[in-house]
């Protein structure tokens, strides 16, 4: 028997977590509701209420009730929220939470979500509005499941009770599921573009037969934001980067940003590093309709409808260039700097849509003259894809950590 939290304004949803209870506990399961309401009277009884959610953020229910910012009495309730479930976690009283909203009880579900270690199951209910604004601010960088239901989740009818019967089934079979054995290996992290996936996946197939456990991670903004995060509370051995496509977006307005703080965590850790200017020559948006006046004329590679890629130019790669010498500069480890000469990514290729052999050079140039002097750099005669290279890529990474593990 597990128990599962769940989390909803039961002034609102009360109607419906008391369904979601009654089906749980028919599969044999215990529910734990805590109520994050500020508005009304709960419609069905919690076992932590709104008053005990308020008092842990250090107010009182009369005085959120009273402010007339809804925003405001959600920040309260769900920091109040956040120390409460913390606290349960920490006493091991539930296995997995779920919670199910429209928008205002989606951000506050998932916000509190949010603050539990990856690998908890967490399962969110949400209206078609959280899919309209995006999931990404839902989510960040974690690892919330989330479900749309189809229509707004107000009262039960054949469609809501429908969802929150796949609802409950869902968040029931993530704690029953069996614990999963974990690799008892050294770890190296590893990001990546799916143009860089022939090297990223030649590289990860050479450091798994020496012995290494290899995690990567796409570089698509969150990718890079969820990478950067997990370095600082991961055990990583050593780390890789294939995709630093993420950091000219940054500069240059392109919707795959990871923010100012991309390709800093491992410096600061000491973590070993090889890094290259895997996909350093693009930035993304979404369909060509999101492309900026500014950037019309340039070449563009539509990847498919969601996903535009631009090509930066001799001016915007030295830029790029720059700010990951000052990035790489700041490290406290070893760092080791491999070029491809031949292009950094798969469409950087003779032929391909984006192939700039001089604003590439532009690119290794400026790199190579604003990194400090103690950080070693190599250039290889050969494309980012290329077996050369990958086995450059593994043997500098194995180099730099003194070991084969098998």
């Amino acid at each position: 028997m597990k128990t599962i939290l769940c989390l909803a304004t039961l002034d609102t949803k009360g109607r419906e977590v008391q369904y979601l209870k009654e089906i749980i506990k028919k599969r044999g399961h215990n529910v734990l509701i805590l109520d994050i309401s500020s508005l009304g009277s709960p419609h069905c009884t919690p076992d932590i209420p709104a008053d005990e959610v308020a008092q842990a953020a250090g107010s009182t229910l009369a005085k959120v009730r009273a402010l007339t910012d809804a925003g405001q009495a959600a920040e309260v309730m769900t920091a109040g929220a956040i120390q409460i479930v913390l606290d349960l976690y920490r006493a091991k009283r539930f296995d997995g939470v779920i919670g199910i909203g429209g928008g205002m009880g989606s951000a506050m579900g998932t916000t509190v979500m949010r603050e539990l270690p990856v690998g908890v199951p967490k399962f969110m209910l949400s209206s078609q509005q959280v899919v309209q604004a995006g999931l990404r601010w839902y989510v960040g960088t974690s690892d919330i499941a989330i479900m749309p239901s189809l229509a707004d989740i107000a009262g039960l009818n054949r469609l809501t009770m429908k969802s929150l019967s796949n609802a409950a089934s869902a968040i029931i079979g993530m704690v029953e599921s069996p614990e999963i054995e974990t690799m008892d290996k050294p770890l190296v992290f590893m990001t990546m573009l799916g143009t860089t996936t022939g090297c990223g996946l030649k590289v990860m197939g050479l450091l798994e037969k020496k012995g290494f456990e290899v995690i990567v991670f796409h570089t698509i903004g969150i990718g890079g934001m969820t990478f950067e995060n997990l370095v600082t509370s991961y055990p990583v051995s050593g780390v890789i980067e294939l995709g630093l496509n993420e950091i000219g977006n940054e500069l240059f307005g392109g919707f795959a940003t990871a923010g100012s703080n991309r390709l800093e965590a491992a410096g600061r850790k000491g973590i070993p590093q090889v890094i290259t200017p895997g996909n350093a020559e693009l930035i993304s948006f979404f369909g060509p309709e999101t492309v900026p006046d500014r950037y019309r004329d340039r070449t563009l590679h539509h990847h498919n409808p969601q996903a535009t890629g631009i090509r930066l130019n001799a001016d915007e790669m030295r830029s790029v260039a720059e700010t990951i010498a000052k990035k790489i500069n700041l490290a406290t480890g070893p760092v080791k700097v491999l070029i491809p000469r031949r292009g950094f990514s798969a469409l950087d290729r003779e032929g391909g849509d984006f192939y700039d052999p001089a604003a590439d050079r532009a690119f290794i140039e400026s790199l190579r003259s604003s990194l400090h002097q103690k950080v070693q750099t190599l250039e290889i005669d050969a494309h980012i894809n290329d077996d050369e290279f990958a086995v450059a890529v593994a043997d500098e990474l194995t180099a730099m950590l003194k070991t084969d593990v098998i």
